[in-house]
Parts: structure tokens; C-alpha cells; sequence
């Protein structure tokens, strides 16, 4: 009977351990808001924070200047979205505008530091960008 609470025991340890390392390789989510509480009001520092297999979730708003233009993923394997990425409402209404111009040139992203395909972008409109800028004129 002793050596059957023993494996019990040991049982359940092992199952808790396994769960914590799942909850780990899960990443955790941070959130994004200008303008309301959230752990971040930029999304670069988001960004900055954030390691292999995080979600940054982007509320809804206008998201400009420094930090939410020119962002970089740093080569992260992360997920950078809206909070609903299928809802288009939700997508016009998360907007990173980079007041792009020819004198003062931006973009939304910049993807240069061997970002592979566990670095997303999901659910997010740009406007402003330099390529977006350059099109149009």
C-alpha cells in the first residue's frame, strides 16, 4: 500500500510538472493599449518584452509615433495581433498609422533579423507607410 502512494504521489508531480512546462511553451500574452490600461502603451516595448512563443495583443486604437512605427519583431518568434484578427470591424479599428512622408520616411514593420514563420502579424491595419506612401503618389 505504501509503495502505491508513493507512485501516486509521484504521479501527480509529474503530471503538475508537465502541465507547468505546457503552460510555458504556451507564451504568455501581453497587451497593448495607447491609451487605457494594458501592460504596454507602444508596441515596440511590447515587443521588447516579449519572448519565443508570446502573443502581443493589440486593443483597438490609433497607434503612432515612436514605439508604433518602424517596428521591429528583433527576430522573435511571436505573434503581433488584434484582439480579434477575423472580425474586420476589429481590424479597421486597430490602426498603426506612420505618418509616413518623402521627407520624414517610415514604415509599419520591419522584418530584417531573420524572422521565420512563428513571426506573425495578424489582424492589423497600417496606414501611413512609406511603401503604402510611395504607391500612391
Amino acid at each position: 500500500m505504501a509503495n502505491r502512494t508513493k507512485l501516486g504521489a509521484g504521479l501527480a508531480a509529474l503530471v503538475l510538472l508537465s502541465s507547468a512546462i505546457a503552460g510555458a511553451a504556451a507564451g504568455r500574452t501581453i497587451t497593448v493599449d495607447d491609451d487605457g490600461p494594458a501592460d504596454y502603451n507602444n508596441i515596440q516595448a511590447a515587443i521588447n518584452a516579449a519572448g519565443n512563443g508570446d502573443t502581443v495583443v493589440v486593443l483597438p486604437g490609433v497607434y503612432t509615433g515612436p514605439g508604433n512605427r518602424d517596428i521591429d519583431f528583433l527576430g522573435k518568434a511571436i505573434t503581433v495581433q488584434s484582439i480579434d484578427p477575423r472580425n474586420p470591424q476589429v481590424v479597421a479599428a486597430t490602426i498603426v498609422d506612420c505618418n509616413a512622408s518623402y521627407s520624414d520616411r517610415h514604415r509599419g514593420f520591419y522584418f530584417h533579423n531573420q524572422e521565420g514563420p512563428d513571426s506573425v502579424l495578424n489582424g492589423l491595419t497600417v496606414t501611413g507607410d512609406l511603401q503604402l506612401t510611395a504607391a500612391a503618389a
